[in-house]
C-alpha cells in the first residue's frame, strides 16, 4: 500500500509544499496515544473545513526507517504551510521542539505576518512557565483534556475535546492554510539550543 507521505515525497520536484500542517511535539510513551489521536481528528475536520484531502507531517508516520531523520525534519519544516504544535514545559527545554517552533517564527518575521502569524498552538500542560514569547501568542487551551489514559476516548471529555478542536483549532488552521504564502525552498531553519542546554538533543523521546 502506497503511504500518504510517499505519494507526497513523489510531488517534491514541483518545488511546492508537500504537507500542510507540520505537528510538532514532545514525544513521550504516556502521552503518544493522546497525541494520536488528536492528529487523527484534526486531519479529519480541516479536511472537512477546507474541503480537500490534508496532508499532515508528524514523525512516526513520515520518517522511515534508514531515513536519516535529521535532515528528514528540516525538509519537513521547509515544506510545511504551517505549524500546529502541543505546549508544555518539557516543549520549551526540548532543542528539537525550539527549533521546529523558532523556524517557523522566522519565516513569520522574513514575510511579516500579522497576528495571526503560521502557528497554532495547543496548550497540553501548564502555561506559566513558557517563555514570554510563547506566552504573546494565543492558543487553543486543551489542559482540561489532557489525559494519559486510553479509557479517554470513550469518555466525555474526549467529546468536549473534539468540539474544542472543531470549533476552534480547526478554524484557525484553515485560515492559516489558506492564507500561507507561496513556498520559498530556503524558508529558514533556527537551530538553537532550547534554554539551559548546552546542546542540541541525539533524540526526541
Amino acid at each position: 500500500m502506497v503511504t500518504q507521505c510517499a505519494m507526497i515525497e513523489g510531488r517534491m520536484a514541483t518545488q511546492d509544499y508537500e504537507y500542510d500542517v507540520f505537528f510538532s511535539y514532545k514525544r513521550h510513551p504516556l502521552t503518544l496515544e493522546w497525541t494520536r489521536g488528536v492528529v487523527r481528528l484534526l486531519r479529519l475536520w480541516l479536511e472537512l473545513e477546507v474541503g480537500r484531502e490534508i496532508s499532515v507531517f508528524v514523525d512516526e508516520d513520515c520518517i522511515e526507517t534508514g531515513d536519516r531523520w535529521p535532515e528528514r525534519l528540516r525538509e519537513a519544516l521547509k515544506s510545511s504551510r504551517c505549524m500546529v504544535c502541543v505546549w508544555s514545559p518539557p516543549y520549551f527545554r526540548s532543542d528539537w521542539c525550539m527549533s521546529e517552533w523558532q523556524s517557523f517564527r522566522a519565516r513569520e518575521k522574513r514575510v511579516r505576518m500579522g497576528s495571526h502569524g503560521l502557528i497554532a498552538p495547543i496548550r497540553f500542560h501548564d502555561g506559566e512557565h513558557f517563555p514570554a514569547e510563547a506566552r504573546k501568542i494565543e492558543w487553543t487551551d486543551f489542559a482540561p483534556y489532557a489525559f494519559t489514559v486510553p479509557a479517554f476516548w470513550s469518555s466525555s471529555k474526549a467529546q468536549e475535546l473534539e468540539e474544542r478542536l472543531k470549533v476552534k483549532l480547526v478554524r484557525s488552521v484553515a485560515k492559516i492554510v489558506s492564507n500561507a504564502p507561496p513556498f520559498e525552498p530556503d524558508w529558514p531553519i533556527v537551530e538553537t539550543p532550547a534554554a539551559g542546554s548546552g546542546k542540541i538533543e541525539l533524540a526526541r523521546l
